[in-house]
């Protein structure tokens, strides 16, 4: 931004310019996560932002996106963003909404959250509010008696009714056979006002409507019994409002419609389908759902394979990391494979991958009645920790998690390692390191610089925090001093992480071609911070050539 003061072209005077200067200060959200899965309800392909379990159980109500979104939060998981995985002809349950009058107009359309059947067991009843509201329109007459169109029915006979034409008040009456000179009849159920014959106010009077009616309640149970009640509800934008707050349902009013809908007994939604088979189209529907809504750390799939025996899903999660790093929007993908499976099958599996953003799971679940998905909790763990820091640390061991279903020999580790499956280890014996955690924690990379997941967290930070840095300095001038503040932001960026003991070392040099002017060249060279793998210890046994021996 460059903004100019004053008048260039006076004789006399100043113009003062004002425009950024210095380095930029890089702000980048971490520690999010993205789970793709199917569950009983919620809405499809749509990606949900979260901050606790509770919010994903009340809306996905069971299967294994309701579960995984639980394994998550409890790695520490700052942020959870779910989306279920569905077929597109799968149909919303939802009533149509009618007002009072005689047939009833719709007014609005209550749809639950989420297609499915699982919709077709939510019931809802509408009441009148606990309070009374007032309406207060004004209009200009149209040289008719009418009647005179309210946003409002349900009136109240209240002694603070008001209609006046000017500054004439008129006499309310409720009954169209009450209607004479002087007076004007409400139809409280129309939501409507009529002058007598020969009174018709003119385009040049203002008629002042004030009038009582009543609001709505409308209390919402869904299939598990939960209830939510909403109270005092004055208007139809005020009841999609308040809706809005709703895990259940959600309202769409009828464009052009303002009156509240009529009060009715207690109703079940109704109409919603589960739709068809779901298959791998929809698994990567979802996931570009998650990647077009947020840039996550880390994704998670809570299953494998949409056909038996095929694992179909695992080269769908693997592309679909691949097309996010195109998008310079990099994260580390977690893929689970199947209960027990044989350290054969899962050095097959991985042979096909050479990719530091993908990681396969080799034993990828827990011993609990419900089996949690280690996919999910080695997502979820690599997110939450501080850059630099390995979750193959003791001290980073995932947490809830109930055993290893399946535990691999330490020579069959070491194998499954190399071959570029991603194993947990859990170690009893006494004086060992307790915890799940993974034996190293690495991708399906085969290049060492890229096969541990916790220099990608840090190369995939730097990836987004340089980006940033270059987005601000697009269009700027290509001077001397721009291009030295584009170098001194990412110097401050890269010094930084040294300082907090991520990296070890960086190289920058920001320069601009001779034969192109529209180009800067960035040449970054970044060495992450180590960790300790191997110990080597050299014993030396026998006569110390500067042992002196013992004092008589």
């Amino acid at each position: 931004m460059s903004d100019l003061y004053g008048t260039p072209n006076s004789i006399v005077g100043i113009t003062l310019q004002v425009e950024p200067m210095g380095p930029i200060q890089v702000v980048i959200g971490t520690n999010i996560v993205g789970i793709v899965g199917e569950a009983l309800k919620g809405p499809i392909g749509v990606a949900v932002g979260m901050k606790d379990p509770a919010y994903a159980r009340r809306l996905y109500g069971a299967g294994d996106l309701y579960e995984a979104a639980g394994v998550a939060f409890s790695q520490g998981a700052g942020t959870v963003y779910c989306v279920r995985v569905g077929p597109a002809d799968a149909v919303t349950a939802h009533a149509h909404l009618t007002d009072g009058d005689t047939p009833g107009v719709e007014v609005a359309t209550l749809n639950y959250r989420g297609e499915g059947i699982a919709g077709n067991s939510t019931v809802y009843e509408i009441r009148a509010g606990t309070l009374n509201a007032t309406d207060v329109e004004r209009i200009k007459g149209d040289g008719t008696v009418g009647p005179y169109a309210l946003d409002v029915w349900d009136i109240v006979e209240a002694t603070t009714n008001s209609i006046k034409v000017g500054a004439a008040a008129k006499t309310i009456v409720y009954a169209q056979g009450d209607l004479a000179a002087g007076k004007v009849f409400v139809d409280k159920t129309k939501g409507e006002y009529t002058f007598y014959t020969g009174e018709a106010p003119t385009s040049a009077d203002l008629i002042t409507a004030s009038l009582a009616y009543k609001t709505r309640r409308i209390i919402i149970i869904d299939e598990n019994g939960i209830q939510e009640d909403f109270d005092n509800i004055r208007s139809l934008v005020d009841m999609q409002s308040q809706l809005d707050q709703s895990l259940i349902c959600e309202l769409v009013p009828v464009t052009g419609q303002t009156h509240l809908p009529e009060t009715c007994s207690p109703t079940a939604l109704a109409d919603g389908a589960d739709g068809t088979t779901i298959s791998t189209t929809h698994y990567l529907d979802a996931l570009d759902a998650l990647g077009e809504e947020i840039t996550p750390t880390t994704v998670a799939l809570t299953a494998y394979e949409v056909a038996a025996g095929t694992y179909d899903l695992v080269p769908v999660a693997e592309g679909w990391s691949t097309n996010m790093a195109r998008q310079l929007k990099p994260c580390m993908v977690f893929v689970p494979t199947k209960m027990m499976e044989t350290k054969e099958n899962l050095e097959n599996l991985a042979a096909g991958y050479n990719n530091r953003h993908f990681c396969i799971e080799g034993n990828s679940w827990d011993c609990s009645a419900v089996a949690k998905n280690l996919a999910v909790a080695r997502a979820a763990k690599e997110a939450a920790l501080p850059m630099g820091e390995s979750a193959a640390y003791a001290g980073n061991s995932m947490s809830g998690i109930d055993g290893l279903l399946k535990i691999f020999r330490d020579t069959e580790v070491d194998h499954l390692t190399r071959a570029g499956v991603d194993i947990c280890i859990m170690k009893g014996a006494v004086g060992a390191p307790r915890g799940i955690r993974p034996y190293l924690g690495i991708t399906t990379s085969t290049e060492w610089q890229f096969s541990r997941c916790v220099d990608n967290r840090t190369i995939n930070y730097i990836i987004l925090a340089v980006k940033y840095i270059t987005d601000q300095y697009y269009h700027r001038r290509r001077s001397a001093r721009v291009l030295s503040s584009c170098k001194a932001s990412i110097v401050g960026l890269l010094q930084e992480q040294k300082e907090w003991g991520n990296i070890e070392g960086y190289a920058v040099e920001v320069k601009a071609p001779a034969n192109d002017l529209g180009r800067v060249d960035v040449d970054l060279q970044l060495q992450c911070i180590g960790h300790i793998e191997r110990f080597h210890v050299l014993m030396q046994v026998g006569i110390m050539s500067n042992y002196v021996g013992f004092a008589a």
